[in-house]
């Protein structure tokens, strides 16, 4: 299962209704700062039936609708279409959900064009293999929040992840899942170091920390790892645990700014490595993850402000030289 299509309509910066076609493995949305990439993504998990304003960098429900500008009247709607497809044949299965809102707080909820209840809604999402897909996006400004985290604190928020119940351990499976996946995301991006899930209970209270052994046998905790090896770690601990959950994609927003050379083509590998299993939607400016698309989609804004799908295309590196877009 994967997202093929995005129809926006007067969503936060996009005025007039904008389609972007998605495919397997990974999709790069490109542009400048301030030209609404962000929105893309605040769109789908709008639409996949999240309400919290926070979440959707939003401080009031009319931050949601297109504002206005002088030559265009505020939007009166929003609304946000997804279709999802089981493989990429022309006739594959799929699923067509929309979400649509005014602004008197009115909405309406449609699968595959019929108008549903929002509880039928989001229940009926749940049985497609996206159980978990409002929990699979990672914002830049979050992308060391678990590793800032004490042990006690990064438990209970790993088992809310996963639905379980921070009173007991995590279950031996999902434990050594975990720990394998991590393992291995960590050899693509941090070859040197060695990693390892430290589970411990004192006086009642859980804990889980990360260990790290790097070369020259020095050991080292979350806090005392450099910002290039934070970013990296944490990208590698979230996705091994988003790899434990039901999405059909990733949302990933810039999660890349801190890192090195050596670490923007190590992150290549694990990138392709994910993708093989589920698909990676992308916000980047960073030449080594653009040139690792499927599929390129480049977004600007028009004079007056509001947003627009400037350019889409399947790779190809003669295109890409020339919009030279990062």
């Amino acid at each position: 299962m994967h997202l093929e299509d995005v129809r926006i309509e007067g969503f936060k910066s996009f005025s007039e209704e904008t389609e972007m076609r998605f495919h397997p493995g990974i999709s790069v949305i490109m542009g400048n700062n301030g030209v609404g990439k962000s929105n893309i993504l605040d769109a789908i998990v709008w639409a996949m039936g999240e309400d919290s304003l926070f979440r959707l960098r939003c401080y009031e429900p009319d931050d949601l609708f297109f504002g206005g500008n002088k030559t265009q009247p505020p939007a009166p709607r929003v609304k946000v279409l997804l279709t999802f497809k089981e493989s990429q044949e022309k006739d594959a299965a799929g699923l067509t959900v929309s979400r649509e809102m005014t602004r008197d707080g009115r909405e309406r909820f449609t699968l595959d064009d019929e108008e549903v209840a929002p509880e039928d809604y989001r229940g009926r999402l749940s049985d497609f293999q996206t159980k978990d897909a409002l929990k699979t996006i990672i914002r830049q400004e979050q992308i060391n929040d678990l590793l800032y985290m004490a042990p006690r604190r990064r438990f209970e928020a790993v088992c809310s992840l996963m639905d379980l119940d921070a009173g007991e351990d995590l279950p031996g499976d999902l434990q050594d899942r975990l720990a394998r996946r991590l393992k291995r995301y960590m050899g693509y991006l941090m070859p040197e170091a060695e990693v390892a899930l430290d589970l411990s209970a004192r006086n009642g209270d859980k804990s889980l920390d990360l260990r790290m052994s790097m070369s020259g046998d020095r050991r080292l905790r979350p806090h005392q790892l450099s910002g290039g090896q934070k970013a990296v770690t944490s990208l590698a601990l979230k996705l091994a645990l988003f790899g434990q959950l039901q999405s059909p994609f990733y949302l990933l927003d810039e999660v890349e700014p801190s890192l090195d050379y050596t670490h923007h083509k190590s992150m290549q590998a694990f990138l392709k490595d994910v993708s093989t299993r589920t698909q990676l939607i992308m916000i980047t400016h960073l030449r080594a993850t653009i040139e690792l698309a499927d599929s390129l989609h480049g977004v600007r804004t028009r004079p007056d402000g509001s947003s627009f799908m400037k350019f889409y295309f399947l790779m190809d590196k003669k295109l890409l030289r020339l919009y030279k877009c990062c």
